[in-house]
């Protein structure tokens, strides 16, 4: 449960800091680390990855939303069928989480592959 809470932690303050100047993708090799160095079965690391990528992205777009009152939301769910700002911020942290659960799934992988398995409990 400590490095759940960890790793939702570190994915969300690392990433936040890679937002200052690093591409969209840069919360990929973020949650790779952060499954490398929190070790968890494999489930746990996903959601736990999904969580922070989560917490992330819809916490910024949600703040990038509140900034230009809601203009540029509202006119890209024109582009979607009319679909809502809260819409759009739910769907960008589900893209957020995914990103995050999924390579915090690969960091969790790749330390078995170069860790032996006995040494992670």
């Amino acid at each position: 449960m400590r490095n759940t809470a960890l790793t939702i932690l570190f994915i969300a303050c690392a990433g936040s800091l890679g937002l200052l100047g690093l591409p969209w993708w840069a919360l990929a090799p973020v949650g790779m680390l952060a499954g490398w160095l929190f070790p968890q079965r494999a489930g746990r690391s996903l959601l736990a990855g999904f969580a922070g990528g989560f917490l992330l992205w819809a916490v910024l777009a949600a703040w990038m939303d509140w900034a230009n009152g809601s203009l540029l939301s509202a006119r890209v769910g024109l582009l979607f069928q009319g679909i809502s700002g809260n819409t759009l911020i739910l769907l960008t942290g589900l893209m957020g989480g995914l990103l995050g659960g999924f390579s915090c799934l690969c960091g969790r992988w790749a330390r078995d592959v170069f860790v032996a398995p006995a040494q992670n409990r």
